[in-house]
């Protein structure tokens, strides 16, 4: 049964029910039984129900009712609309009383920080469901959904207020394995000798490179070049643990790594910058009271 656009929308959902009970039972009085109602309340809704859609619906029979043509047409909808209705119903029940926080982040940050500190978060507010988005790119990161993110950067998102958790800090480091029986710290001059690994980007480099590290240290960059070249951070540092080389360690991502004795920081005199991460809040939204104690507990852990 085809009905106009908006047909629907005008329909009484009371007198949907009573035509679907009716259909199911075979009787008025069995829907009325069903629906606690009276059998003439029924008889009341589905005429009007006939009445907006300008169709019989029901044959009346003395032993019941029987769908007509039209009736049969209109029922599948008529269920699966119904259907759908309880099954979004229910979806909103269970959910009642989730609460949820939104974090984006990048993978080292997540991997590296966030990760070995979540459960203490998750421990104060156990009734706040943390969800962690992560994101490696350079220009649509704020076009996810989100209540909080810590992003690297400059500070400056439209759209939003940035706090500096951590200001960038950059050291060489490796591992145990691949430093051998050299003692660090290193001269700046020494790791032009080893092999160089790269935490390479897709568009123009927003953080640190080798090159920069061998300028303001102010030594020449090597002539020669042993070097490997990966496009995410925790593959570096993977690569690093795995006694591949040296890399660049941003701290504070390496600094729990250092304090196990799994990465070795090579010189003492960090390479720094006014850049560093973030945590960012967008203004077009207040600040919920659960968004709040994840913002507060974030600084509070990065100050630590």
């Amino acid at each position: 049964m085809e009905l106009a656009p908006g047909t629907y929308a005008r329909l009484p959902l009371r007198g949907l029910l009573v035509f679907e009970a009716a259909a199911r039972r075979g009787t008025f009085s069995g829907a009325a039984r069903e629906l606690a109602m009276t059998q003439a309340a029924i008889s009341q809704h589905i005429g009007h129900l006939e009445a907006e859609l300008g169709v019989t619906l029901f044959a009346r029979h003395h032993r019941g009712v029987e769908l007509t043509q039209a009736g049969e047409r209109l029922l599948p909808r008529v269920e699966e609309g119904l259907q759908s209705l309880a099954s979004g119903v229910a979806s909103a029940r269970r959910h009642k009383g989730t609460r949820t926080v939104t974090i984006l982040t990048d993978f080292g940050f997540a991997a590296w920080w966030l990760m070995p500190r979540i459960g203490e978060l998750s421990d104060l507010m156990p009734e706040v469901e943390i969800r962690l988005i992560t994101w490696q790119g350079t220009s649509d990161a704020l076009g996810t959904e989100f209540d909080l993110a810590v992003l690297f950067g400059n500070g400056q998102w439209p759209g939003c207020r940035a706090h500096r958790l951590f200001a960038e800090e950059v050291f060489p480091v490796c591992a145990p394995s691949y430093l051998g029986t050299r003692t660090a710290p290193l001269p700046p001059a020494e790791l032009a000798g080893m092999r160089l690994l790269h935490l390479r980007g897709a568009g123009p480099t927003r953080w640190f490179d080798w090159a920069d590290w061998f300028a303001g240290m102010g030594v020449p960059p090597p002539a020669t070049k042993q070097e490997l070249a990966f496009n995410n951070y925790q593959i570096v540092l993977q690569a690093v643990m795995l006694g591949q080389g040296v890399a660049l360690g941003w701290s504070p991502l390496i600094d729990d790594l250092v304090r196990a004795g799994n990465l070795v920081r090579l010189t003492e005199r960090p390479l720094s910058s006014p850049r560093g991460y973030h945590l960012v809040e967008p203004l077009s939204r207040p600040l919920p009271a659960d968004v709040a104690r994840v913002n507060a507990w974030l600084r509070q852990a990065a100050a630590r």
